[in-house]
């Protein structure tokens, strides 16, 4: 046996990467008055029109972050803070269990 053959070696599969789901038309919602609804919740946050029949969903932080191509200042929330691997560092969460303690990522 060669020194290959005695090793035990198991091949993972590789992580499955982080997709950006496309946004909803907003042609059905233009020119009325839908509400936007949103849940704050301290882990995720859902959001979606009260006329869906289910909310979209993401982690529950925020990232103001200055995008290096335009210098311009972007506000990444959700999954969009995931994606961005430089707006992670700057990523806030507003809850600490059930304590407020980052209000600016609210506004």
């Amino acid at each position: 046996m060669s020194e290959v053959e005695n090793l035990n070696i198991t091949r993972l599969p590789f992580p499955p990467l982080p997709s950006v789901v496309p946004p909803d038309s907003y042609d059905s919602h233009r020119g009325k008055q839908t509400p936007l609804v949103i849940d704050n919740g301290s882990t995720y946050l859902r959001f979606g029109f009260a006329t869906s029949s289910t909310p979209r969903s993401g982690p529950n932080m925020v990232a103001k972050y200055k995008e290096r191509r335009t210098n311009k200042p972007l506000l990444l929330f959700g999954e969009g803070v995931e994606i961005e691997s430089g707006a992670k560092t700057q990523a806030k969460t507003p809850w600490e269990g059930d304590v407020l303690l980052n209000f600016d990522a609210l506004t």
